[in-house]
């Protein structure tokens, strides 16, 4: 792609534009910068933060060949402002990783009583309820303000989102909880049979006598 075709495809109007809150803002730059810079290597975007505002602009660098790498940087950059570690943020650097944020008001009001016991319910005594959805779900999860914010694959997202989504709406916790391990146990019984299949039929065949010279030989 040379620099005019370039132009025509990445300018000024494709440049992702947002706000994240101003105690965020150091943890997007990193020690240094490093997590900033990080997040820019991974993506060929420039990353500007106006620190007295939280306005971000992300834009495409020159050398930006896939232009949904600019959306990533957003995510990244969008993520690291909703509470999640650098570490957590550059998995979105993968095809296969996404972010989704889930609006707490919408689902319950804006009664800040209200926000604060659903929080409550979602981290749990010493944040074990977050903790366990994490391992059960394999997302990473992160519950600030009155959202709830979710790293991980299409599949694992889409289980998390929808057991969170119990606990919002009042499910007990140990029911949610209880569904997700019978569905893991499930999962790797499945495995275990499948394995168990793939093994029989691999002695099977071994257990052949296979004559190399068989097509060969006179009826």
């Amino acid at each position: 792609m040379d620099q005019n075709s370039h132009d025509s495809v990445f300018n000024n109007e494709t440049s992702q534009f947002l706000r994240i809150p101003l105690n965020r803002i150091g943890a997007v730059i990193g020690l240094k910068g490093s997590s900033k810079n990080q997040i820019e290597e991974l993506t060929s975007t420039k990353i500007i933060i106006d620190s007295e505002t939280g306005e971000v602009e992300i834009r495409p660098n020159k050398n930006l060949m896939d232009p949904i790498m600019l959306f990533k940087s957003r995510d990244m950059v969008k993520a690291i402002g909703r509470g999640f570690t650098a570490d957590q943020a550059l998995k979105l650097a993968s095809d296969d990783m996404f972010l989704e944020i889930i609006p707490l008001k919408p689902i319950i009001g804006d009664k800040i009583n209200h926000i604060k016991r659903v929080r409550s319910r979602l981290i749990g005594t010493k944040g074990r309820t977050r903790k366990a959805l994490e391992e059960l779900t394999k997302v990473n999860i992160m519950i600030l303000g009155s959202t709830v914010s979710l790293i991980g694959t299409y599949e694992n997202i889409t289980t998390s989102k929808s057991s969170l989504m119990e606990i919002i709406k009042g499910a007990k916790i140990e029911s949610v909880i209880g569904k997700l391990e019978d569905s893991k146990n499930k999962n790797k019984k499945s495995e275990n049979i499948l394995w168990k299949n793939e093994d029989e039929a691999t002695e099977n065949t071994e257990d052949e006598v296979i004559d190399p010279f068989q097509d060969y030989k006179e009826e």
